[in-house]
């Protein structure tokens, strides 16, 4: 028989393990709808790419933030490819937020992690649309309409300047996003019917502001008669401006470019760019978070939320700017 002192020893340790046994937390993950055991309701944002232009956007969800009591975490690309979308995507799944908003690399390639994330919690593209997923709600400008209105901007341009032919050059980071294929519909629809113009086959650069500078180089090089250049994402009116900036041509190009890059609004107020067609990064951040927030209450949300676009120039850039400090603020 064992002696007394060791049994009650056994006894004392027996009495804490079952207590460490029965207070020790599940392994299993909480699932996306019990937000409520967390206490606060989280969302992921996800960018297709690092631009300044998502500096304004994130203003947005910081407001959004404390409007709707929710925390949002955003993931930013770096080298806006679609195997970092991928990535974020698998692990928002694992962390068990309530909801995320994207902004689709390529829609066609994302569609089957697209339909995942579908399948566990409210899903959003903002920006540039994912139309063939179960994506709810799309946040963001009508492209095709953008693209019209930077066709006319641009011809309105070429007429200011007494232009009647010539070559266009368009410029953009990758053609199998839903925005660029869309702002490149709009523009053909409008500059493909004006006589004396030719449109170029587009200069890609994959969000490389190098590159994208390259391409602006070599276009003013290339094409002695090229009298249109049109920058079809954010980073490429300033890419743009300084490849123009520093050309010896005597003949530069009309630009006209989208969004307002600090460099770009610059390059407005000295009339090097034309015009900038604006959309409302803002408003991407503050309305897909609200568009979340509700469909994680059940509520009914419309299946496209247009946030509307500006035409900025010469005559308006100043008040446009000083409404952008303030909305930085």
């Amino acid at each position: 028989m064992a002696p007394k002192t060791n049994v009650h020893n056994r006894l004392i340790l027996a009495a804490v393990l079952a207590a460490a046994i029965g207070g020790a937390p599940s392994c299993k993950r909480q699932s996306s709808g019990s937000a409520g055991a967390r206490g606060t309701v989280r969302f992921a944002f996800v960018t297709n790419n690092s631009s300044d232009f998502w500096n304004i956007g994130e203003k947005g969800l910081r407001k959004a933030e404390k409007d709707f009591g929710v925390k949002v975490d955003m993931f930013r690309p770096l080298k806006g490819e679609v195997a970092d979308q991928q990535r974020f995507l698998e692990d928002i799944m694992v962390q068990g937020y309530d909801g995320v908003a994207i902004s689709p690399i390529n829609p066609d390639a994302m569609t089957e992690v697209f339909n995942r994330v579908a399948a566990k919690m409210p899903l959003v593209t903002t920006d540039s649309d994912a139309p063939k997923s179960g994506r709810k709600v799309y946040v963001g400008t009508n492209n095709v309409e953008a693209g019209q209105v930077a066709g006319k901007t641009a011809t309105a341009a070429l007429a200011a300047a007494h232009i009647t032919k010539g070559k266009v050059a368009l410029f953009v980071g990758r053609m199998d996003m839903q925005n660029a294929i869309e702002r490149k519909q709009g523009l053909d629809e409008t500059l493909g019917k004006v006589p004396g113009l030719e449109i170029l086959p587009v200069f890609l650069d994959h969000a490389d502001r190098a590159l994208a500078k390259k391409n602006v180089e070599d276009a003013l090089a290339r094409y002695p008669d090229l009298v249109l250049a049109i920058g079809i994402w954010s980073y490429n009116g300033p890419c743009m401006a300084d490849a123009v900036r520093a050309s010896t041509r005597k003949d530069k190009p009309v630009l006209v470019v989208f969004d307002e890059e600090q460099e770009t609004l610059k390059a407005v107020k000295d009339g090097l760019i034309a015009a900038t067609i604006v959309q409302r990064p803002f408003e991407f951040g503050y309305q897909s978070v609200k568009a979340l927030k509700e469909l994680h209450d059940g509520k009914t949300v419309p299946p496209t939320i247009n946030t509307g676009i500006r035409v900025i120039d010469r005559s308006n850039v100043d008040a446009f700017w000083s409404e952008l400090r303030e909305l930085k603020k």
